[in-house]
């Protein structure tokens, strides 16, 4: 049979083919799977939940973050290393007692600036949660709010005051956060007649934000500047109802933004340990608003 050079060529071609298929196949490196690495008996992590980018109010001088472990057994001294930015004073460990998963960090640090900077803190390796649901490192920032001074509004509360006071109301800057500045001043509970019940300590200002249902809240309580019946131990406090007593929650919503204008706040003044005068209305109209007295019919 005749075999022509097409024919030879493709042969060649196909043995070709082959070999190289060989070559490829014995010359293959085999596939070598290594062992993890074991998990270590702490399994201490830091979880997604903290806070990576935070603000704090201009006088604190601390702030808290969570770590956590997978086993739970046994009392534990984690140590810690702090690679943090000055003025950050981190602690060199941190301990879990027995059959508890959470323990905290608190980082200290003087006031610090509106500028963030750097907290960084790592968990020591031999501890460190290898397949823990978090981070065997948190890296975030702090930073100081910066108030910004709106100018002079006016503010009025039923039941201390007399008279519609005009007060510089402060906001933070980015948030939806305001300060009342000097809401008590002497002048004006010494014309309400308050007498001998001026006394005890009184707020320099009064911080609140507004909710995302546009209710205000507070920090548990401010001091108006009254002693009940005259007694040092009888501090008069505007509470946040709530804060207060569970029961009292609903009366929350009263404390409101009315107008883009007009804040309403409404605590409830009470003397621990002895009682308190109900909920009661103040109401701040921003830079730019409505006189109180016409708004009001003062």
């Amino acid at each position: 049979m005749e075999i022509t050079m097409k024919k030879i060529a493709k042969i060649l071609f196909s043995l070709l083919g082959i070999s190289v298929l060989l070559v490829t196949a014995c010359t293959e490196d085999p596939v070598i799977r290594e062992t993890s690495p074991a998990e270590n008996q702490y399994q201490v992590y830091f979880p997604p939940t903290n806070n990576t980018d935070v603000t704090v109010s201009t006088d604190a001088t601390s702030y808290t973050y969570i770590i956590k472990r997978n086993n739970k057994s046994g009392a534990i001294t984690v140590p810690l290393t702090s690679e943090s930015e000055a003025p950050f004073v981190c602690p060199t460990s941190v301990a879990f007692a027995d059959g508890v998963e959470t323990a905290n960090i608190t980082v200290t640090f003087p006031a610090l600036s509106t500028t963030p900077k750097r907290v960084k803190i790592t968990i020591d390796p031999q501890y460190a949660g290898l397949y823990s649901p978090g981070h065997n490192m948190f890296s975030g920032t702090i930073k100081a709010i910066n108030w910004v001074s709106l100018g002079n509004g006016q503010f009025y509360d039923a039941w201390v005051m007399y008279s519609v006071l005009t007060v510089e109301v402060k906001k933070a800057e980015g948030m939806d956060r305001y300060r009342i500045m000097n809401p008590y001043p002497q002048s004006i509970l010494e014309e309400a007649e308050w007498g001998d019940w001026i006394g005890g300590p009184k707020s320099e200002f009064i911080e609140f934000w507004i909710n995302a249902n546009k209710t205000i809240s507070w920090d548990k309580f401010w001091y108006p500047g009254l002693l009940y019946q005259g007694n040092a131990s009888y501090v008069i406090k505007g509470y946040l109802p709530s804060a207060l007593a569970a029961s009292q929650a609903a009366n929350d919503a009263k404390s409101k933004v009315v107008t883009t204008k007009i804040f309403t706040l409404c605590p409830y003044y009470y003397i621990d340990g002895v009682g308190g005068f109900g909920v009661q209305t103040t109401t701040l109209s921003l830079p730019g608003g409505p006189d109180l007295n016409e708004y009001l019919g003062l």
